[in-house]
């Protein structure tokens, strides 16, 4: 079982797209670059615990290097939201920017209260230190920018294995931008097995950031129509996208909503397909409202749904025929208020399924089931201090029961910071689409998580995550009231602008379950942004009962200076007695995508990767990886990747 970016989702014929393709080759390059150490981490972090959407996480960063934050016309809110910035950092470069004036460079910025070399590095490939313009086509005031990826790949048939579909996935992603204020965006996508091409597909159009008005204290702040994402409040009610909550840093306590944003992952089950609309009135006053009425898979029998296949797999005729078969609609919105130290919001949505859940019920969820409409009302607030940020939400459900979460973001100093978050969810609270921070589910848990982040020296890191958790209720597999523990303490040291070193211990304890896992891993790398870098890793993983597994492996590769091309091989060797004491290791792959395996069993593996730009307008991306596994051949694994993406 494997942590990857699932291939998919839009609309247009192949016609169409080679049509786009051939206007598109008088444009310019976009560069496609790498995702820094400790963003991979986080990644990783998030496959390892089963939270959140990594893919979307992972899009958002490569959209970051696409569009990168200003740091010198960046506002409060914008510097708050950009995750690798403390709120110590944000205070300092506010202060910073009104003593001296914008910041010119790298350099300075490291010499700015709060920075060092290492974060000025680690965030190098996502700010600037002044407007930038998308290349693009001039239109008269407005420049078109955009980008066409295609994707494929093969994977080693199994003995006795027959594929009725297509013999390889098809990927086809489209995005177009008019100026800064109008894009559209479309996905194709067809997985192996299937029929036709496309199986799936999803459409978006935005307009952000429009006056309607003459002096622009009215303001169509976004309006997307087609299939879009909802992020209000810390997600009790409405969160379908990425999260950083829960990763070993203090600042990724709090979370900062996007509201109504265009869809981009490839899960299709996750999205809202209608219309959404935020506009924005004097006084920091905001209000949001959607409408969605979207297909999912089920099986149905008569007038009930009887189970809900989500990974999206039209292979087989029963699967073609659950195919959209049950359908979601949804209605609600947001009202917010914020000034420089205070946002204060209240959302709520109301759902329904046009068929009756006719799943069967268990010890664990048999008061988890609603009929009919189904609603949910929240109160959230953000207070934001100097740096402190004082954070949480309220939620009720159609029933009454309750949820909330509530915590505090504390920058000590330049050096220290420090969080805490409290959430309590009661076992019968139901909210089909939150989103929050959670073990499990945002139901039936009580628990308390802090974080702390230390500097000691300005090229050394330690992080530090605890937390607990109750289940006052049954859970999957555990059939009484439960608890665990969980820990993790990083530390990552900056040896040379060529040398770092990163080094990691975590553990958790599950009374329920009667588990125990504890993992190790260190990590070196070497290299700058051009020429030859390399990257080593050791890990080992224990879960008890004599349930051992190891990880190492040696990576190598080369940039040219020239941006033209770049290579990367890597030799991995792995033993994991079970699955318990699996290892998540992240991999190199097609830009905008991610690969992060759960190493299980016993052999060794190797990949490399190739990206090449031979002319302005192409960049093309290839990977071949082998994964042998020793006294086990009918689990090896081959797999060759080609992408293809044309900017403009």
């Amino acid at each position: 079982m494997l942590c990857r970016r699932n291939e998919g989702k839009t609309a247009k014929s192949g016609a169409a797209l080679l049509g786009a393709a051939f206007l598109l080759l008088s444009g310019s390059p976009l560069e496609a670059q790498e995702l820094p150490g400790g963003i991979v981490r986080m990644i990783e972090t998030q496959c390892e615990d089963g939270n959140g959407d990594p893919e979307a996480l992972a899009e958002y960063f490569m959209e970051l290097i696409r569009r990168p934050l200003d740091i010198n016309t960046a506002d409060r809110e914008a510097l708050e939201a950009f995750p690798l910035l403390t709120p110590f950092m944000v205070v300092s470069l506010l202060e910073y920017r009104r003593e001296f004036g914008p910041v010119s460079s790298s350099g300075e910025l490291a010499l700015v209260d709060g920075f060092d070399a290492a974060a000025v590095e680690e965030m190098l490939p996502f700010v600037t230190f002044g407007p930038t313009e998308l290349k693009g086509q001039d239109l008269g005031n407005l420049s078109l920018s955009g980008r066409l990826t295609m994707r494929t790949r093969y994977i080693l048939e199994r003995e006795g294995e027959e594929v009725q579909g297509l013999p390889v996935p098809l990927y086809a992603k489209y995005r177009m931008e008019l100026g800064e204020h109008f894009s559209v965006g479309m996905t194709l996508e067809s997985d192996r097995g299937e029929r036709d091409f496309p199986d799936f597909y999803s459409v978006h159009l935005e307009a952000a950031d429009i006056r309607i008005s003459r002096d622009g204290r009215y303001r169509l702040k976004s309006v997307v129509v087609g299939d879009y994402s909802l992020r209000f409040g810390q997600g009790l009610v409405l969160w379908n996208s990425f999260s950083l909550s829960g990763l070993p840093s203090p600042s990724a306590a709090v979370r900062r909503e996007a509201g109504i944003r265009p869809y981009t992952s490839s899960d299709e089950n996750r999205y809202f397909h209608g219309a959404g609309v935020t506009f924005g009135f004097p006084e920091g006053v905001e209000a949001s409202v959607f409408y969605s009425s979207n297909g999912q898979d089920a099986r149905i029998e008569g007038e009930y749904f009887v189970t809900k296949p989500e990974d999206g797999i039209h292979d087989t005729e029963a699967l073609r025929k659950a195919r959209n078969a049950l359908r979601e609609e949804a209605v609600g919105g947001n009202l917010s208020w914020r000034c420089s130290w205070l946002k204060a919001g209240v959302t709520a949505a109301a759902y329904r399924y046009d068929h009756s859940d006719g799943r069967r019920t268990s010890y664990y969820n048999e008061h988890l089931r609603y009929d009919g409409w189904w609603c949910n009302v929240s109160a959230d607030w953000l207070l934001s201090l100097r740096g402190l940020r004082i954070f949480g939400e309220a939620a009720l459900d159609f029933a009454g029961a309750f949820a909330g979460i509530a915590g505090a973001v504390c920058p000590f100093s330049s050096s220290l910071e420090a969080s805490l978050l409290y959430r309590y969810y009661s076992p019968r609270y139901i909210a089909s689409h939150a989103g929050a921070y959670c073990r499990s589910n945002v139901n039936n848990e009580h628990g308390a998580s802090a974080a702390l982040r230390w500097s000691p020296g300005r090229d050394v890191t330690l992080s530090v995550l605890l937390e607990y958790t109750h289940f006052p209720w049954a859970r999957f597999g555990v059939r009484e009231a439960s608890s665990s523990l969980k820990g993790a303490l990083e530390c990552g040291w900056t040896v040379s602008e060529e040398h770092s070193l990163f080094a990691k211990v975590s553990g958790t304890y599950d009374n329920g379950r009667g588990t125990r896992l504890l993992r190790l891993r260190l990590g070196y790398g070497y290299g700058k942004e051009t020429g030859f870098h390399a990257a080593s890793r050791l890990e080992g993983s224990s879960a008890g009962n004599g349930s051992f597994g190891g990880l190492v492996y040696q990576e190598g590769g080369y940039r040219s200076s020239s941006g033209r091309w770049r290579v990367c091989m890597r030799a991995t060797l792995f033993f994991a007695e079970d699955w318990d004491a699996r290892i998540y290791c992240y991999e190199q792959d097609m830009p905008g995508t991610f690969s992060v395996p759960a190493y299980y069993g016993k052999g060794t593996g190797l990949y490399a990767v190739v990206a090449y730009r031979p002319v302005r307008w192409l960049s093309v991306n290839f990977k071949c990886s082998v994964t042998k596994y020793f006294g086990d051949p009918a689990r090896d694994d081959l797999g060759l990747r080609l992408q293809v993406t044309v900017p403009f």
